[in-house]
C-alpha cells in the first residue's frame, strides 16, 4: 500500500532511454484519466516539444482562477517538453479561457508549437474571448512561467492554421477570417502576420486577392509563403496551393495551384528545396474516404504565369477510410501520413507511407501502433534523421489512468527509411498521471530522486523546531508548520521546504490517505 505511490514517482525520476537499435521506434506517452491528442510537434537540438488538447482536469497556470485544482471542464490545452533522451523536462496545462471560473465549459484548438532560443515554448492556439473566436499566440518560460499572450483577432471568427518559422527566429503566423455579421459587412479571407520571436505582438493584417478562403497549413521556403487553401469561390476546385511573396512588407499572392477536384480536401503542405507537396483526402467514387498526396511542378504553367500544375497527384485506395493526414520532406523523399482503418495489429494505425518526390512512385509503408487505436496529426524530423510522429493512441493506457480512452502519443524512429520491420522499444509515460496537466511542472535535476512516503495525519518528517512549507507540483503554497505537525490533508506528490539551523532544504514528499 506505502510502497506502490513511492514507485511510481521514483520509476518517473529513473526514467532512461533504453537505447535504439538499427531498425527500431520508440514510444512515449502522455496523458491522464481524460482524452489526449498530440496535434503539434517542433524539434530542436535540443529535444522536442509536444503540444495538443486535453479533456483531464488540470492545475490552471498563474491568473487562472488562482492556480485551482481541477480546472474549467471540457478540451483544454497542454504541452510537454523532452530532451533528446525523451525523457520530461518541463510541461504546462492552460484552459481556452485564461480567466475561466473552475467547472466552466472551455474549448480549444491547439495548432502549432516552436521553441525559441531563450528556452521559451510558443503555442498558437485558437479559443473564445469575450464571445468571439480567435487566434492566440502564448509564450511560456520554464522558470517565469507564462511570459505574454497575443490575440490575433479581426471582424468576425478567426481561425489559425500554423506557425511558420523563416530563420533567425523569425515567423508568419497564418490563419483566416470569416465574417459572422448580417449582411456582410467584412469579406473573409486569409491573414497572416510577421512575429520576431520575442515579446512584440506579431502584425496581423488581410491578405488581399484571398477573399473566400480558408487556410488549412503553410510552409515557407526560398523567401515564398506557401499556403494550402480551401476556396469556398470556387466550387470545381476549392483545393488550392497559394504562392505568396512579401513586397515592402506587404504579403502579395503571385501564383495559384489549383487541384482540379472538387471531392479532394487538404489537410497539410510542404516546402523544401525539391518542391511543394500536399496532403490531403479525396472521397472516392465507392464512398470512402482515401489519402491524396501531390507535388506542384517546379515553375508556373508558361501559358499562364500565375498558374502552377502538378508534376503527380496520387490517390492510396482503400475499401475503408483512410484519411490523409500530413506530409514531410526527407532528402528526396515524402513521408505521407494517414490514418489506416484496415491494418494495425488490432485497432486502427497511423500510416506512414514514403514515395519517390520525383514521381510519387509508392515504395514502403509503416503502420504506427499497438492494438489499439491510433491517428497521426504532425511529423517532423531531427539533424540525425531521425522520424517524429506525434497523434493520438489508445493501445498504452495501461501506462496512464489505464481507462482506455486516447493519450497523446510520440513515436520516434531510428531513421525515415521506414520499413515494416523496424522494432519497438518499450513504450514508456512520459510522466505520471499525477504529474501530467499543471501550471509549469518541470522534474528539476537538483532535486532529490529520494521521495518519502507519509501518511495524512501522521506527523511531518521534519526535525523538531524547524518550519516548514508545503507546494504543490504546480507551485502553489497548500500548508505551513513548524515541527511534527501533522500532514495536512492533501494527497500526492508536494515538495516540503525546510527553514532550521543548517538553513533551507527542499525535498520530495507522497502524502496517502
Amino acid at each position: 500500500m506505502l510502497m506502490r505511490p513511492l514507485l511510481l514517482v521514483l520509476a518517473c525520476w529513473s526514467m532512461a532511454a533504453l537505447g535504439q537499435g538499427p531498425d527500431s521506434v520508440e514510444v512515449r506517452v502522455f496523458g491522464a484519466e481524460g482524452m489526449e491528442e498530440a496535434t503539434a510537434i517542433w524539434v530542436d537540438a535540443d529535444g522536442c516539444v509536444l503540444a495538443g488538447e486535453t479533456t483531464s482536469a488540470i492545475t490552471m497556470a498563474e491568473g487562472q482562477a488562482s492556480w485551482a485544482p481541477g480546472g474549467p471542464a471540457g478540451r483544454k490545452g497542454f504541452f510537454a517538453v523532452l530532451d533528446t533522451a525523451l525523457d520530461h523536462v518541463w510541461s504546462f496545462a492552460f484552459s481556452g479561457e485564461l480567466e475561466a471560473p473552475v467547472g466552466a465549459p472551455s474549448a480549444i484548438a491547439v495548432r502549432d508549437v516552436v521553441r525559441t532560443a531563450d528556452s521559451s515554448v510558443w503555442v498558437l492556439y485558437d479559443a473564445p474571448r469575450a464571445g468571439q473566436w480567435m487566434g492566440h499566440l502564448m509564450g511560456v518560460h520554464p522558470e517565469h512561467g507564462t511570459v505574454t499572450e497575443f490575440d490575433l483577432t479581426s471582424t468576425g471568427a478567426v481561425s489559425t492554421c500554423a506557425l511558420v518559422a523563416l530563420g533567425d527566429e523569425t515567423f508568419i503566423a497564418v490563419g483566416h477570417r470569416q465574417d459572422n455579421t448580417a449582411p456582410s459587412s467584412v469579406a473573409s479571407g486569409l491573414m497572416a502576420g510577421l512575429w520576431t520571436g520575442d515579446e512584440t505582438a506579431p502584425g496581423w493584417a488581410p491578405i488581399p486577392g484571398t477573399e473566400d478562403m480558408e487556410a488549412i497549413d503553410a510552409d515557407w521556403h526560398g523567401d515564398t509563403l506557401y499556403v494550402a487553401v480551401h476556396r469556398n469561390g470556387a466550387p470545381e476546385a476549392p483545393a488550392a496551393v497559394l504562392m505568396i511573396s512579401v513586397d515592402n512588407g506587404n504579403p502579395l499572392v503571385v501564383g495559384t495551384a489549383p487541384i482540379v477536384d472538387p471531392a479532394i480536401t487538404l489537410s497539410g503542405i510542404a516546402a523544401g528545396p525539391l518542391g511543394v507537396a500536399w496532403s490531403g483526402t479525396v472521397q472516392s467514387d465507392d464512398g470512402t474516404l482515401d489519402a491524396v498526396y501531390g507535388k506542384l511542378n517546379p515553375s508556373a504553367d508558361p501559358a499562364a504565369p500565375d498558374t502552377w500544375t502538378h508534376a503527380w497527384i496520387a490517390e492510396t485506395a482503400s475499401v475503408e477510410d483512410r484519411p490523409g493526414r500530413a506530409i514531410l520532406w526527407t532528402g528526396v523523399i515524402l513521408q505521407c501520413a494517414g490514418h489506416i482503418t484496415t491494418e494495425g495489429e488490432e485497432g486502427t494505425g497511423g500510416m506512414v507511407q514514403r514515395r519517390f518526390g520525383e514521381t510519387g512512385a509508392w515504395f514502403g509503408v509503416h503502420i504506427f501502433g499497438g492494438n489499439g487505436d491510433e491517428d497521426v496529426r504532425a511529423m517532423a524530423r531531427d539533424d540525425q534523421g531521425r522520424l517524429y510522429v506525434v497523434g493520438s493512441s489508445s493501445s498504452w493506457t495501461d501506462l496512464n489512468a489505464a481507462n482506455g480512452s486516447h493519450d497523446a502519443v510520440l513515436f520516434r524512429s531510428s531513421s525515415f527509411e521506414l520499413t515494416p520491420d523496424f522494432a519497438y522499444v518499450e513504450a514508456e509515460s512520459v510522466v505520471p498521471v499525477d504529474l501530467a496537466f499543471v501550471g509549469v511542472q518541470g522534474l528539476s535535476p537538483t532535486i532529490s530522486r529520494q521521495v518519502t512516503a507519509v501518511r495524512r495525519g501522521s506527523p511531518m518528517p521534519v526535525l523538531p523546531g524547524e518550519d516548514w512549507r508545503l507546494f504543490d507540483v504546480s507551485g502553489a503554497q497548500v500548508a505551513t508548520g513548524s515541527g511534527a505537525a501533522p500532514v495536512p490533508g492533501n494527497t500526492g506528490l508536494l515538495r516540503l521546504s525546510t527553514t532550521g539551523d543548517e538553513g533551507f532544504a527542499h525535498r520530495w514528499i507522497w502524502v496517502l490517505d
